[in-house]
C-alpha cells in the first residue's frame, strides 16, 4: 500500500506539471474524466499517467488473477499436465522441416523433435548450435569467426595431390594449397598450420606421421610434401606394402580437418535485417558447444544449444531444464499448438529434478521412482516384478498406478486426507463384543439376549475345534 502512494504522489506531482488534474482524489479523478475529451481519455486511462484509483484498480486485479491461478492441495497436476502436452501432439504431423533462419539449414520438428526431447535422446538428427558475435553488425568479423567454427577439410583448399616417385628425393605426396580460397573464406591459416594440423592423427583416420615426413617447400609458400609413414625394408617384401601405405595417405589427405572444430559439419551466417541495422549470428550444425563458446569472437552468455543433453554437461542441470521447456514451446508453436507455459515446466522440473536430465521411458522411470508396481506397470512386467520379489523390495503403494493395481483409495484430492477423530485426551472405550442371537431369542453364549443387541456376525470357530467340542459333547456318536 505504501508502495502505490508513494507512486501515486509521483504521478499526480508529474501530471500537475504539464496541466492535468492531479488525480490523487476521487473528486479529481472525476474532474479530470469529465473534462477530457473521448480520445484524450483514452489517453490519459492508457498511454498517460494513472491516478491512483487506477493503481489500485490494477494491483486488486493482478492479486484476484494470482489466487485464480493457484491450485488447491491434492490437485492432479502431472495427469492435468501429460494430457495437456499429448493431446495436441496428436494433431502434429510425423515429420517437418523448419528453416532455421536460413534456407540452406533446417531443423527437426514435430513428433520426432518431441520424442528426441522426452527421450532425452543422447544423439539428435539435427544439433543445431545458436551464436552471438561480439560485434554483431560486422559481416568480416562474422565471416571470420565462421571459419574459426566450421570444420575445413584439406581436400577444400587445395589445388591437387599428386604422387611424386623420385629416385633422389623418394616417393612422396606433392600438395599445392589454393592461397586464394584461403584469402576468400579468410580463414587465417598458412603452410605451417597446415602442416601442424597433419601432424595430429585424429585429423587423419588414425594415421601417425613424423615430423621428417611432412615438410614445407622452403622455395614455394604453398606447397607441402607429405611421406608414408611406413618405411620397411624391400628386402622383407617391404616395397609392395609401402605402396599401399601412400595410397592410403593419399585417400585420407583430402578429408583431413586443418581448420575449425572436427565435432561440426558446417556453420551458416544468419542475416536479420528486420530492425534499423543488419544483424549477424552464426548457426553451427553439430556438436562441441564448449569449443563454441571459447572460440574468439563468440558471445559465451548468448550461445545456446537445441541439444539438451549437451546443454547439460557444458552448462548444468538448470540450463537443460530451461532447454527442455524453450524446445517443446517452440515445437508446438511451429504448428500453432499453444500450451500453458506450466505444463511445460512441470514436464521440464519431472526430467530434471533429481538432478540429471532423466527421459519419460523405461531407463529414466526406473532411476525416478523406487517403486516396484509403478515400473512393472509401464514395460517389461514380468522382469521387474520377479526382479522386486528376488530382491525383496517392498512398495509402499503411494503413486497412482500402485493405487489403481491393488484398488486402494489414491492419493489425489479427497483421497489425499485422512479423518481422524479427537477424543480430547481420553481413552476410546472399547466396543462390545458382537452377541450373536439365537432363533429362540437367547443368546449362544447362554443367558437371554435380544436379536436387536447383536452386531453383525459371531465370532467364527475353526472347524476342527467344533469337531472336537462335538465329540466331546455327553450322548455323542462316535
Amino acid at each position: 500500500a505504501g508502495y502505490i502512494k508513494d507512486l501515486a504522489k509521483q504521478v499526480a506531482a508529474r501530471r500537475e506539471q504539464i496541466g492535468l488534474e492531479r488525480g490523487d482524489s476521487d473528486k479529481s479523478a472525476t474532474a479530470a474524466l469529465t473534462t477530457a475529451l473521448p480520445e484524450e481519455a483514452l489517453n490519459l486511462l492508457d498511454l498517460g499517467c494513472p491516478t491512483q484509483c487506477h493503481l489500485e484498480a490494477f494491483v486488486n486485479r493482478c492479486a484476484v488473477k494470482y489466487v485464480q491461478a493457484m491450485l488447491m492441495p491434492g490437485e492432479a497436476v502431472g495427469a492435468v499436465a501429460a494430457q495437456s502436452i499429448g493431446e495436441p501432439a496428436t494433431q502434429m504431423t510425423l515429420k517437418t522441416f523448419h528453416f532455421a533462419g536460413v534456407a540452406s539449414m533446417n531443423v527437426t520438428l514435430g513428433v520426432p523433435r518431441i520424442k528426441e526431447i522426452i527421450n532425452a535422446a543422447k544423439t539428435i538428427s539435427t544439433p543445431i548450435i545458436t551464436c552471438s558475435l561480439n560485434d554483431p553488425y560486422n559481416e568480416a568479423s562474422a565471416r571470420i569467426v565462421k571459419g574459426r567454427i566450421e570444420r575445413t577439410t584439406l581436400g577444400d583448399i587445395c589445388l591437387y595431390f599428386k604422387e611424386v616417385y623420385e629416385p633422389t628425393q623418394g616417393c612422396f605426396i606433392s600438395i599445392k594449397v589454393d592461397m586464394e580460397t584461403i584469402r576468400k573464406l579468410q580463414l587465417e591459416l598458412d603452410v605451417n598450420d597446415i602442416r601442424a594440423a597433419l601432424l595430429d592423427h585424429r585429423n587423419l583416420a588414425g594415421i601417425k606421421l613424423s615430423p621428417q615426413d611432412v615438410e614445407v617447400v622452403q622455395s614455394r609458400a604453398d606447397k607441402l610434401r607429405v611421406r608414408p609413414p611406413d618405411k620397411p625394408a624391400a628386402s622383407r617384401g617391404g616395397g609392395k606394402m609401402f605402396f599401399f601405405s601412400l595410397q592410403a595417405l593419399k585417400a585420407a589427405l583430402p578429408r583431413a580437418v586443418v581448420k575449425g572444430l572436427r565435432s561440426t559439419k558446417r556453420a551458416v551466417i544468419n542475416k536479420d535485417d528486420k530492425g534499423e541495422r543488419v544483424k549477424y549470428s552464426i548457426l553451427v550444425e553439430g556438436y562441441g558447444m564448449q569449443e563454441v563458446m571459447s572460440t574468439p569472437g563468440i558471445e559465451a552468455s548468448k550461445t545456446t544449444s537445441n541439444h539438451v543433453i549437451e546443454v547439460e554437461r557444458v552448462l548444468g542441470i538448470e540450463a537443460a531444464r530451461r532447454t527442455i521447456m524453450q524446445e517443446i514451446a517452440m515445437t508446438m508453436g511451429s504448428h500453432g499448438i499453444a500450451v500453458d507455459a506450466r505444463h511445460i515446466q512441470m514436464l521440464g522440473d519431472c526430467m530434471t529434478y533429481r538432478g540429471q536430465v532423466l527421459g519419460i521411458n523405461r531407463y529414466g522411470i526406473s532411476r525416478m521412482r523406487t517403486s516396484a508396481l509403478m515400473l512393472a506397470s509401464f514395460e517389461r512386467t514380468t522382469d521387474l516384478v520377479f526382479d522386486a520379489a528376488a530382491h525383496q523390495k517392498s512398495d509402499p503403494v503411494k503413486g497412482v498406478s500402485e493405487c489403481i493395481i491393488l484398488g486402494s483409495t489414491i492419493n489425489l484430492g479427497t483421497g489425499l486426507f485422512k479423518l481422524l477423530y479427537d477424543y480430547g485426551g481420553k481413552q476410546p472405550r472399547a466396543a462390545p463384543y458382537p452377541v450373536r442371537s439365537t432363533p429362540s431369542g437367547g443368546s449362544a453364549a447362554g443367558g437371554t439376549g435380544m436379536v436387536g443387541a447383536s452386531i453383525g456376525p459371531g465370532p467364527r470357530t475353526p472347524l476342527l475345534s467344533r469337531w472336537r467340542a462335538r465329540a466331546a459333547a455327553p450322548g455323542a456318536s462316535t
